[in-house]
């Protein structure tokens, strides 16, 4: 979410095209920081801000960070999936005359709030991430940030096992969060203000 400035960059050799702002430059942090919270997206703050109320209900606050050149504290979401599953084949309806990318648009086309509780994919796609597991892991995040550390411990220690069956055999963002503890000695540092610096770029 922001502006974004197509250049030509390079020398006389090589010429590529970039885009250019900040944004972008939080854009690249983001996905980089996707593998160190183990996640297949990670949303800012101002994204998922410009989200309808429907699809922040299905994001999870994960953490909150500065990153490198702001001491701004920002919170970052995601959107859980498990992926690593099989899903069942798309096929056009049986008695339908429009094939199956026609059908794919209209019901693209057609897209209301329902969608997030009626369709088969994104319900599939979301099976571990239960309102079990989401009020806990919240409790777990929100003792984290108020520096109730071993009380934050047992719980995310629990959130990660709830997610054993997905594509990294547990929860990313609470593994990330406890391995940024324990390199603390699962001490909360005196100075501690409910944020940690992104580690990647």
């Amino acid at each position: 979410a922001g502006w974004a400035i197509e250049a030509a960059v390079g020398s006389l050799q090589k010429v590529d095209a970039t885009y250019l702002s900040p944004h972008v430059n939080m854009a690249a942090r983001m996905e980089a920081a996707t593998r160190q919270f183990g996640v297949s997206i990670l949303l800012t703050r101002n994204f998922f801000k410009l989200l309808s109320e429907s699809a922040q209900a299905h994001c999870r606050k994960i953490d909150v960070v500065t990153v490198k050149g702001s001491n701004v504290p920002m919170p970052i979401y995601t959107y859980d999936t498990f992926q690593n599953q099989v899903f069942p084949q798309l096929r056009a309806p049986k008695y339908s005359n429009l094939d199956l990318q026609e059908v794919l648009t209209r019901q693209a086309d057609n897209y209301d709030l329902l969608t997030w509780m009626s369709d088969p994919d994104l319900l599939q796609l979301r099976c571990l991430a239960t309102p079990e597991f989401m009020k806990l892991f919240d409790k777990g995040l929100n003792n984290y940030l108020g520096g109730h550390w071993e009380e934050a411990r047992t719980i995310l220690e629990k959130a990660d096992q709830m997610m054993v069956s997905n594509d990294i055999g547990g929860d990313g963002p609470s593994r990330a969060i406890l391995k940024y503890m324990k390199a603390n000695d699962w001490l909360c540092p005196s100075s501690w203000s409910g944020h940690r610096p992104l580690t990647s770029k």
